[in-house]
């Protein structure tokens, strides 16, 4: 009923001939995203119900049918991309959101990906030096990072009776807990993972690494609803992230995360704060690339569900945490003047409770996905490839 609402003011608009304001624009863009989803929840359906179909077909023919299946999820997923990223960027330009703060963020995104392309490049052409060109691209990424959380101010919202300015509520603490979260996740990602039988820089891992953000990214515009000040819970956006990171490692699936979260700014900036930034995006989906960190625990006895499940929770709660520090230091202006410490902290974890309902429906998706014969099949054979 609520589309056919939409449909009904987007026809009074057009009829009326009064152009199409910034209004108008948000609500085709929304009328098509609720159209994407329903089309998602379709296109997902088909496809198990084609694994179910084609579950006893010999191998030879059960490979032409997963090309047939990866076809359709490049072609779904960058379709998803190009008009629904498309228009909302109009809309974001039209109405006059990106500033020189997006920009100045979309350059260290650039960076980042700028650094891997070329150290995957370089490594595949067995260049000796690619070792230092990762370096000087970490380091610059590293300074460049420094200096917005230096130069770049917080936000003032003029929305109040009075200015407020989103400054942290302590910023030594914030840069603390930020260095022990960023400490915990590349210690699970380097750590947790046997990276010596795998070759790192292998065309297989690179394709399928742009495959799962790609299907993340288009993913991520089908929302069942999203938060005011940020935030939403997605048709298992996260799902593709979380088993690249289980076929292919946590190292691997550390990178495409934090590439993922810088791509989730250019989708949705949320600015409030230059550390913000860092924890609501690139922290916040890193952490998800170590959900593979579940096939090293030697008590799940390689039950692959038990695994993705663990991996998961693992996976969601750092992400959890990256979001309640960034609300506990910077949203707490959201809250009467005199909150209490307590109500800060139940505030900050309250609202990005929205990260927990997020995860669970991954988590019921990929189960339903790892029912399958044909998924589970596939995704051994791929980790057979990396071991």
């Amino acid at each position: 009923m609520e589309d056919l609402s939409l449909m009904w003011q987007i026809l009074k608009t057009l009829i009326a001939g009064d152009g199409v304001d910034k209004n108008t624009f948000k609500l085709i863009r929304n009328l098509l995203e609720s159209f994407a989803l329903y089309a998602t929840v379709v296109v997902v359906l088909g496809i198990l119900i084609y694994a179910i179909i084609i579950r006893n077909r010999d191998e030879e023919n059960l490979r032409k049918s997963r090309r047939t299946i990866v076809g359709v999820v490049i072609g779904y997923s960058f379709g998803v991309i190009s008009i629904l990223g498309f228009l909302r960027l109009a809309y974001q330009i039209f109405s006059g959101d990106i500033d020189t703060y997006y920009w100045l963020f979309a350059g260290l995104f650039a960076l980042l990906v700028i650094g891997i392309v070329v150290t995957l490049v370089l490594k595949n052409k067995n260049v000796k030096g690619y070792r230092w060109s990762a370096l000087a691209f970490a380091v610059a990424f590293v300074v460049y990072s420094i200096v917005i959380i230096s130069v770049v101010p917080a936000r003032i919202d003029w929305g109040y009776d009075d200015e407020v300015q989103f400054a942290p509520y302590s910023t030594w603490q914030m840069v603390l807990f930020t260095f022990l979260l960023i400490a915990a996740i590349v210690a699970i990602a380097f750590f947790g993972d046997d990276n010596s039988n795998r070759d790192s820089s292998s065309v297989r891992s690179i394709s399928y690494a742009a495959i799962c953000i790609a299907l993340s990214y288009a993913l991520s515009y089908i929302k069942f609803f999203s938060l005011p000040q940020g935030g939403s819970v997605t048709f298992a956006s996260l799902l593709p992230l979380i088993l690249y990171s289980y076929m292919f490692g946590t190292r691997k699936g550390l990178v495409a995360g934090v590439v993922y979260g810088m791509l989730q700014f250019v989708q949705s900036p949320q600015f409030y704060e230059p550390m913000q930034v860092l924890l609501d995006y690139p922290i916040a989906f890193g952490a998800i690339g170590v959900a593979g960190i579940s096939r090293k625990f030697k008590f799940l006895k390689g039950n692959m569900m038990a695994e993705f499940v663990v991996g998961s929770v693992i996976a969601g709660v750092l992400r959890y945490l990256s979001h309640a520090t960034s609300g506990f230091y910077v949203f707490f202006h959201y809250l009467a003047p005199d909150s209490s410490v307590g109500a800060m902290l139940a505030y900050a974890f309250g609202y990005n409770s929205f990260v927990l309902a997020d995860i669970a429906l991954v988590i019921v998706v990929g189960i339903i996905a790892l029912s399958t014969k044909t998924f589970r099949r596939t995704i051994l054979e791929t980790q057979a490839t990396q071991d």
